[in-house]
């Protein structure tokens, strides 16, 4: 990367003249591709490249970039990305703004924020970012394969590796309504968290690994949910988007915990991205297992018909005129901790109401793309 213009009095530097073509691409970002930045996969899992010809807007500075691979050895600290971390990439500039110096850019990784270490806010751009953590290896229509290449062979459900996680990779051009970190691309301009849920000790939610999954331990319920969803810009997921995002999850077994949390001796959830191998696809951990999801679909008990107003939905939020104080059913998905084989990627209740508080039940969040 160079700097796109250069202030020169003389103006005989090819970088100092203002032509019709550099003013109707001068701007704050401007590239052929949302998606500037990428991943490249399980050949190269600790790399990830900036495309040629972006132009980025630095404080006073304009750059032009040529492609870049960045590696850990970009990290302001550290010597290696850590599994579990969001990382953000940022364009420095070490000439501070000064028109009259021509010298390349610096690009540095930072989970950082704001700037990276060494540099500050006026001089430093975040033009986007990632998440390190556990992969799953598939084919070109995104079903897992075996170590061998086989889709869904023998051994699949074990095969994934350390790496940057390719669809969590967004730019300021290609990212999520709400902050992208803890998430990934689905498709069709839908994002999903890498994790489950968990208390942001805000009035909202967290998507990290290490947690405990918010549930009705701390008073969760679908409503609640839902609102804890929209304070941080995300929202709860169709039936079929989370199918599309669980989809490469290995079913739960009843024995073990090797593939979900799911053993049918299990007493209580476990922290989010506990299970290594509980991972979709789409990259998305604990789908499977560990505590149920809420979606925001319902539907309505066939055997009730005694139709009357109902006082369950809360004081002060009104009644429901329902045939039964209960039925009204909200649709939880994934399966929980002790569900053993009958958690899986398609698994799904029905019988549960929305004002319904389990410890088993917790959320799984969305967000569209901008």
């Amino acid at each position: 990367m160079a700097k796109f213009f250069l202030f020169d009095e003389s103006m005989q530097s090819a970088k100092a003249k203002i032509t019709t073509a550099k003013l109707a691409t001068m701007g704050d970002i401007v590239a052929n591709e949302k998606a500037f930045i990428y991943a490249e996969g399980e050949d190269a899992p600790d790399e990830i490249t900036v495309m040629g010809n972006v132009l980025v807007a630095v404080g006073n500075s304009i750059f032009k970039t040529v492609e870049t691979t960045l590696t850990a050895a970009n990290l302001d600290s550290g010597s290696a990305f850590v599994v579990g971390t969001d990382y953000n990439i940022f364009v420095c500039d070490p000439t501070n703004g000064d028109e009259t110096v021509d010298q390349n850019e610096v690009f540095v990784i930072s989970v950082s924020t704001t700037y990276p270490v060494g540099y500050t806010a006026a001089n430093s751009r975040r033009i986007g970012g990632f998440h390190y953590g556990v992969v799953r290896k598939i084919d070109d229509n995104g079903e897992p394969v075996n170590a061998s290449g086989t889709t869904r062979g023998s051994g699949w459900e074990s095969n994934v590796y350390n790496g940057i996680l390719p669809n969590s990779v967004w730019t300021l051009l290609h990212r999520p309504k709400c902050d992208p970190a803890g998430m990934v691309y689905i498709g069709n301009g839908l994002w999903g968290d890498i994790y489950l849920s968990s208390d942001d000790n805000n009035g909202g939610l967290a998507t990290i690994k290490g947690a405990n999954p918010i549930t009705g331990t701390e008073g969760l319920n679908w409503y609640i949910a839902n609102e804890k969803a929209r304070r941080v810009g995300k929202r709860l997921p169709t039936y079929a988007e989370f199918c599309q995002a669980a989809a490469g999850s290995p079913a739960g077994q009843d024995a073990n915990n090797t593939y979900a949390w799911s053993a049918t001796g299990n007493t209580a959830r476990t922290k989010t991205g506990n299970v290594t191998y509980a991972v979709s696809s789409m990259n998305i951990r604990d789908l499977v297992g560990n505590v149920w999801k809420w979606v925001d679909e319902f539907c309505l008990d066939p055997t009730a018909s005694a139709w009357a107003w109902q006082d369950v939905l809360g004081s002060g939020h009104g009644q429901a005129y329902i045939p039964s104080n209960t039925a009204l059913h909200a649709l939880i998905c994934g399966g929980s901790w002790n569900n053993g084989v009958r958690d899986g990627d398609r698994a799904v209740g029905c019988v549960d109401y929305p004002w319904h508080v389990s410890t088993a039940f917790g959320v799984w969040c969305v967000c569209d793309s901008q």
